[in-house]
């Protein structure tokens, strides 16, 4: 009778030390739960106010702001309004458009194997085709001599006169990775900006094609950049800063001229959601974004914080 009365103790020793231990197991990973949960659904805070909307009635495939005037092209025309969304003017090109630039009133059209040069009012200038085969350009940059073309077919960088003359290929001491035409170019001063976006980098380079640095890199973290391949589009203002834009889980941050990570400036939500990139451009401290048939303009709710 003794030993029954023995293990039936030992039984309930054993049952209550068990739920001790699985009430303080629970407790741990609620308050984990809790701290997660709170983390995940702290709701994010634009420094950004949405200014402007104007609308258009078409899908905007790709835009430039030039000279108080907004150049939108879609699918095979382009479009001249000034900056109230006044229509100025109109004209047909080749469907197939893959970027567009403008230099001293000149409307660069870029397609996968060759490039158009308009006039304002749409008369052909020149063309020239691709200066290499199986060429799949994506976009390009302008400086007052020459015209540099990212070629995701051939992972370089195409540098062409501004009259069409080819000079000479830029490949990155990284190696340029496109998984999906991402592969944006800007030129700042005569310092040429070019996304690596399977490696998530930007790149800079001289405009003899010499590499200068780079910054970026892999990760979830803002200031980094996640997925098969970003950032998608990038813009510098007049003081340096560059605004990246990013696809899959769609952002816009910024980084001051050094390449350091400033901030994000709109997340998913804010800019519609969806997947797919939101093209950008900066003019006069303001943002402007593309999306669909619209451009968003957005301006700091503190302008003292973009000059910090």
């Amino acid at each position: 009778m003794e030993k029954t009365v023995k293990i039936i103790v030992n039984i309930i020793i054993f049952i209550v030390v068990i739920g001790f231990i699985a009430y303080m197991v629970s407790s741990v990973n609620k308050d984990e739960q809790t701290v997660s949960t709170i983390a995940v659904s702290k709701p994010f805070t634009s420094p950004l106010n949405k200014v402007q909307t104007l609308e258009f009635p078409f899908e905007i495939g790709h835009f430039e702001l030039y000279n108080e005037r907004i150049i939108l092209a879609d699918k095979q025309s382009i479009h001249i309004f000034n900056k109230s969304g006044e229509r100025q003017n109109s004209f047909t090109i080749k469907s197939g458009l893959q970027d567009i630039a403008i230099m001293n009133n000149e409307i660069f059209v870029l397609y996968p194997t060759a490039i158009n040069v308009y006039s304002m009012q749409g008369d052909s200038i020149n063309h020239w085709e691709a200066c290499s085969d199986n060429s799949a350009y994506c976009a390009m940059a302008l400086t007052n001599d020459f015209v540099f073309v990212t070629d995701a077919q051939n992972k370089n960088i195409c540098k062409y006169t501004r009259g069409g003359n080819f000079k000479t290929f830029i490949f990155s001491p990284h190696d340029f990775i496109i998984p999906s035409y991402t592969f944006d170019i800007f030129n700042y001063n005569d310092t040429i900006y070019a996304v690596n976006s399977g490696r998530h980098l930007i790149e800079r380079y001289t405009t003899d094609g010499d590499f200068i640095s780079s910054f970026g890199g892999s990760g979830t973290e803002s200031g980094f950049f996640a997925g098969c391949c970003n950032p998608a589009y990038i813009d510098i203002t007049d003081e340096g800063r560059i605004y990246t834009s990013e696809k899959g889980n769609p952002r816009i941050s910024i980084f001051n001229n050094n390449g350091q990570f400033d901030e994000v400036l709109l997340d998913n939500k804010l800019l519609g959601g969806g997947n797919k990139a939101y093209e950008l451009k900066v003019l006069d401290d303001h943002l402007f974004v593309a999306n669909k048939n619209r451009l968003d303009i957005y301006a700091f709710k503190n302008k003292s914080n973009e000059n910090n």
